[in-house]
């Protein structure tokens, strides 16, 4: 079985395997040969034939794949047809099938989905039919996909290749990357982009200028390991996108000094999280994960096109479109991404939807708007419509969820009267007084009576009582104060929910509601400086709500991340859950520990199992 799939997808493995080992600059590096990527490619196949129970390719294509179509298997398939495998004539019936009865809302799958067909060699009038309704209506990852089913060489009538790459190069951030918001580039977007742009590389200076500031960005990002992180976390995923991205310009990362780093490649970096079953978990010593998994796959897979001078790995051999796409020349041999280091033919690479590491500093991809409630009810500027979306900015609340909100408040009000009591201070410093009182006496009957015990004795007291002071010691209780923080100074006023549809029944856990919120849209004043942490905090002293961070607002840079939120923990629900918050229905690119307030802002916290591309879905319903 390994034989067959080396023989049809990686046919030239023996040739490239005996290439002598360059140095590169002064790191000592040798290269990983091709049939070493060639044997990481073959693990995971034979992983997943013995996952599924599939005999052969051919099986699982006709199988598991096809089952999936839509919802699990996609890029599987789209790596196999490029790896010469053309019959995807089940997978294409049961993908169409999908598409009929299933009403997809997002513009970005819509975009996959036609990129499906194309590699199923597909004749659907569906791909190019999308288009119009789809490129540049979900962010730059719309934009991104639409521009790879235009390389593919479909047309429709609002868009070029040429005006689609326009608008890309106008996203691009000042440190050269791209990111699907804020102000600075996200390694996982910035290696997409650069998979949709490396076909159109030598169109016009702008797009050649735009990819050298981006492949800069990756290069000066890459880790000494030779992997990459995202928000703070290293990840298997965001290392192949890179490898991709690199093996779309035509650069072999392996003689590349750009992309090595203390002696290791982006083959290494992704690498060190392959299990020894042959498939990749997401972090560092975790377990299986289907999206490390096959972004892996495609990576190698896009690497080995690149060696071997095919086409790039969106660019699809089996597409059943008879034009060459603009721009897509294969087996070009140009030297892309600047003159910097050795290259090889111009290959472009395909890319999953971002499968990060669990959310840290709390940012995702998604927008999601407010849950559903019936009614209408409005207090100040803002209203409410039937399906909960805030219409305009100001604080408006759903009869359900006020109802909510005040039995929230009702709570927490019985649980701080019913625990009330007076402050410990006056105690703990008449405590700190009489101790010291009696050890002074004790040194007098011991007869140790010089001055300097008994000046120590009263700076240690005088301390005991400035941490007394200094510090408030509340219990649950107090903490859990059930009234809002008193503020003298309000400049405005802000509303927050935190919500977990997403894992709403799939637990029986008696923190997760069943309509999935947690706390209904809610009204904070707001002072000059306060953050999106400050109010979380000032929401769970004020309704009970637990929360758990790491980090504070008041440490370098106001880092804080949220580990849990109502008992309800990061990775409960998998490798990429935990929880995201968004302002205004963006995730902006700022930990929520520095992420300053203005009036009218509306917060979103919102718990995700698959690094916030499990909102859209959600919250479009």
């Amino acid at each position: 079985m390994r034989s067959k799939i080396l023989t049809v997808c990686l046919s030239s493995a023996l040739i490239f395997a005996a290439a002598p080992c360059i140095p590169v600059m002064q790191e000592a590096h040798c290269e990983h040969t091709v049939g070493e990527v060639d044997d990481l490619i073959g693990g995971i196949v034979d992983f997943k034939l013995g996952q599924v129970g599939a005999g052969s390719i051919e099986e699982w294509l006709a199988g598991d794949i096809a089952a999936g179509a839509g919802t699990s298997t996609d890029w599987y398939a789209l790596t196999l047809s490029q790896c010469g495998y053309t019959d995807l004539s089940a997978y294409e019936s049961s993908l169409e099938s999908y598409l009929g009865s299933n009403n997809v809302t997002s513009a970005t799958s819509r975009e996959k989905y036609a990129l499906g067909l194309c590699a199923a060699g597909s004749r659907s009038s569906y791909i190019s039919d999308i288009l119009d309704s789809s490129i540049g209506q979900q962010g730059v990852m719309s934009w991104i996909y639409g521009l790879h089913i235009l390389n593919n060489g479909y047309t429709c009538p609002s868009y070029t290749a040429e005006s689609v790459t326009d608008s890309i190069l106008s996203m691009q951030l000042g440190d050269g990357g791209w990111a699907l918001w804020g102000e600075y580039g996200d390694i996982d977007v910035t290696a997409m982009t650069v998979q949709a742009l490396a076909p159109r590389y030598d169109d016009s200076s702008q797009v050649s200028e735009a990819v050298d500031r981006a492949v800069d960005f990756l290069s000066e990002r890459q880790k000494e390991d030779g992997g990459y992180e995202s928000f703070g976390n290293p990840n298997a995923e965001s290392t192949a996108q890179v490898l991709t991205a690199v093996s779309a310009l035509g650069i072999d990362c392996r003689y590349d000094d750009r992309f090595i780093k203390n002696g290791n490649d982006l083959i290494d970096g992704i690498a060190q999280y392959r299990l020894p079953d042959g498939s990749f978990s997401h972090i560092r010593d975790g377990g299986f994960n289907e999206t490390a998994t096959v972004q892996a796959y495609y990576s190698f897979v896009a690497f080995r096109r690149m060696t071997e001078g095919k086409s790039p790995l969106l660019v699809l051999d089996n597409r059943a479109s008879a034009q060459s796409p603009q721009g897509g020349n294969e087996g070009s041999g140009s030297n892309k991404g600047s003159s910097q280091g050795d290259s090889s033919t111009a290959n472009e690479g395909g890319s999953s939807t971002k499968a990060a590491a669990p959310v840290s500093g709390n940012t995702t991809t998604a927008t999601a708007n407010a849950g559903k409630s019936t009614g209408t009810t409005s207090t100040g500027t803002g209203t409410q419509t039937s399906t909960g979306r805030l219409t305009s900015s100001g604080t408006s609340l759903s009869s359900a969820a006020a109802s909510q909100t005040k039995t929230a408040v009702t709570s927490a009000q019985e649980l701080t009267e019913k625990h009330s009591r007076r402050s410990y201070k006056p105690f703990a410093i008449l405590i700190v007084v009489g101790a010291a009182a009696v050890i002074a006496l004790i040194i007098f009957i011991m007869g140790k009576r010089s001055y300097k015990n008994f000046i120590f004795l009263g700076i240690a007291a005088a301390a005991a009582i400035a941490v007394i002071l200094l510090t408030d010691i509340r219990s649950p209780e107090e903490y859990y104060s059930g009234e809002k923080k008193h503020k003298d100074t309000v400049i405005g006023t802000v509303t927050m929910e935190i919500r977990c549809d997403t894992i709403a029944g799939k637990s029986d856990s008696e923190h997760i509601p069943e309509d999935g919120v947690i706390l209904a849209p809610t009204a904070f004043d707001i002072e000059s400086g306060d953050t999106v942490f400050d109010i979380l905090t000032e929401a769970a002293q004020t309704y009970g709500i637990q929360v758990e961070n790491k980090g504070s607002a008041g440490s370098s840079h106001g880092m804080v991340y949220i580990s849990g939120i109502n008992y309800i923990y990061e990775f409960d629900f998998g490798d990429l859950s935990g929880w995201v918050y968004h302002v205004n229905g963006i995730t902006p690119s700022r930990n929520c520990g520095e992420y300053v307030l203005s009036d009218g802002d509306r917060i979103e916290w919102l718990y995700t199992c698959e690094v916030g591309h499990d909102l859209n879905e959600v919250y479009e319903e």
